[in-house]
């Protein structure tokens, strides 16, 4: 006989009875009738009310199988699988951080053990060598171009006219890349050029009329001038009749006077009478023409000074009028060439923020950019930043490149600090048996144990070589300055300069003795012996050392992780609660 099974939500399950309300008999008034665990609904009508539970309300669904075969332990076993499907859904996070962890912690433990054994036997060692130290200084940032241009425009509140450039648009310098609205300076453009127009043509018939003026003017002189000299002539000629009659009235009377006694009283007086009228009438005759001949030197000069300087003055005031109006003019063509946005430079179009027909209000219009040269801003941490300096070596690695390594070098560092965030994550985990936690991306936010942090960084500009055609704009890099390095220098692991009791630094040099042989197998007596040293630059893996007693080639003790204070250094690192928040 096959079962009916019917699910209801777990939460209708009150110890071992659950209320049923059915809607099909005349049992709808009672509030409710019971159903043991194991019993079979015998109304598949009726609806379940669970206690506390809010109509629509989704929880989970337990299985009730009909007929009474099912068991109390299939029940409570139905109750357990969906709570613990509950369970997982509100703490999944937390879970699967624990089930990451104890992985973790058991593969240390069995790591530190193996470990132990080989140890027992030889020590891990390493060959000491030479090789170039680098210190060096680390950084993230972005790809970004050498020289850029943000595309702004003067004229605040004009229309946009039209946009010629999309993004991803190579354009040449001097390109049309947008076009403003400039119709309303274009008229007061053209008012002006029309009052300028009318200046000149006021200044011409100016000019003209005092063309005008001044040849009547020379004229007239000329006609005062020619009258004055006639006057002139006829008063010359007149004085020398005048000299002449002198002449003879004057010869007469010495003539007279000379006949003596020939001559009577009257006669002589005569003569005397004319010699004094003739000289009476060319004194006269001579005043007249002095003064004619000043009349005339004033007629010469002054009326052509009168009017120069008439005609100078009308001049200089429509010239200045003129110059004033051309000057707007200039100024409003200035605005209205400012209209026409035109690239300054040939690059790549990587932001248009203008649309035609929108009010210009101002920011950036478009931004290009010259992808032939790249640079990377990078941000590093302000405790490393007193260590960089402009020319230092850098190292560069993309997603783009790959494992190839750019080579690039710092040509300037930010004099101020700006502001970066870092997530902590599990950075600060540790180790166990050797596995970095901060190294596994993702498992801070996975366990939820991530942090956000707010540190001053500072930017350093590193300059690329030219050629790359796998870099882009806006691509991620991190860089590695080299601050310092070590050429050829000797060399072992950090982890095997280890510190005496004093605070001097020593490693321990691993010595093979042969002491026979047993059959085909040789035997040999291992001894550690401890050198004294002194270390120099520190990199990345290997710490530089300076003794007489090291040389290349020789075995060098790498002491092994412990275990233990990886496990204690994780739990320490999560804090109260096992590090989620």
């Amino acid at each position: 006989m096959r079962e009916r099974v019917f699910t209801v939500p777990f939460s209708c399950v009150q110890g071992k009875r659950m209320s049923i309300i059915d809607s099909k008999s005349a049992e709808d008034s009672l509030p409710g009738k019971h159903i043991r665990q194991g019993q079979g609904l015998h109304r598949p009508g009726g609806v379940l009310e669970a206690a506390g539970q809010k109509p629509g309300a989704e929880d989970g669904r337990l299985e009730v199988a009909g007929g009474g075969l099912t068991s109390a332990w299939n029940i409570v076993r139905l109750i357990m699988k969906a709570r613990f499907i509950q369970f997982w859904k509100k703490h999944r996070k937390l879970l699967v951080f624990l089930i990451i962890v104890l992985a973790l912690v058991i593969a240390a433990i069995v790591r530190a053990q193996f470990g132990k054994k080989a140890a027992d036997k030889e020590p891990k060692t390493e060959t000491i060598s030479r090789r170039t130290i680098v210190k060096s200084v680390t950084g993230s940032g972005k790809v970004t171009s050498v020289q850029s241009q943000d595309l702004t425009s003067d004229l605040l509140a004009s229309p946009i006219k039209t946009v010629n450039v999309k993004v991803g648009d190579r354009v040449r310098a001097g390109q049309l890349i947008a076009q403003m609205d400039t119709s309303r300076l274009e008229a007061s453009r053209d008012s002006l050029k029309e009052q300028i127009r009318s200046a000149r043509q006021a200044q011409k018939e100016t000019e003209t009329q005092l063309a005008q003026q001044a040849a009547q003017a020379a004229q007239a002189k000329q006609s005062q001038l020619q009258g004055i000299e006639e006057k002139l002539e006829e008063i010359r000629s007149r004085e020398d009749q005048a000299e002449k009659s002198l002449s003879q009235a004057q010869d007469k009377l010495k003539r007279d006077l000379e006949t003596g006694s020939g001559a009577d009283a009257a006669t002589l007086a005569a003569d005397r009478v004319q010699v004094e009228q003739s000289q009476a009438a060319l004194t006269a005759l001579q005043a007249q023409e002095t003064a004619l001949q000043a009349q005339l030197e004033a007629l010469e000069n002054a009326p052509s000074a009168d009017l120069s300087s008439l005609g100078n003055a009308g001049s200089s005031v429509t010239e200045s009028s003129i110059s004033s109006l051309q000057n707007q003019l200039d100024q409003l063509q200035q605005q209205i060439d400012k209209g026409a946005i035109r690239a300054s430079m040939d690059g790549l179009v990587t932001q248009v923020k203008a649309e035609a027909g929108k009010t210009y209000s101002g920011g950036t219009i478009a931004r290009i950019e010259d992808d032939s040269s790249f640079q990377i801003l990078a941000t590093v941490a302000e405790a490393d930043i007193p260590d960089v300096q402009a020319g230092m070596a850098v190292k560069v690695k993309t997603d783009a490149t790959g494992e190839a390594e750019l080579d690039g070098n710092v040509t300037a560092v930010a004099p101020a600090a700006g502001s970066s965030s870092s997530g902590t994550g599990l950075g600060g985990l540790g180790s166990i048996g050797g596995l970095d936690l901060g190294s596994l991306s993702g498992l801070g936010d996975l366990a939820g144990a991530s942090s956000g942090s707010s540190s001053s960084g500072f930017t350093v500009t590193i300059a690329l070589p030219a050629g790359n055609d796998r870099l882009r704009l806006g691509m991620n890099a991190d860089v590695s300055i080299i601050t310092s390095s070590a050429p050829d220098a000797l060399s072992v692991p950090f982890e095997s300069v280890q510190k005496a009791e004093d605070g001097s630094s020593f490693i321990e040099i691993v010595e093979h003795k042969k002491t026979g042989e047993n059959g085909d197998k040789k035997q040999e007596e291992i001894s550690v012996r401890r050198i004294a040293v002194t270390t120099g630059l520190e990199g990345t893996y290997y710490t530089q050392i300076v003794s007489d007693q090291v040389q290349e080639g020789m075995q060098v003790v790498v002491p092994e992780t412990k275990s233990d204070n990886s496990v204690n250094q994780l739990l320490n690192s999560m804090g109260a609660g096992g590090g989620v928040n």
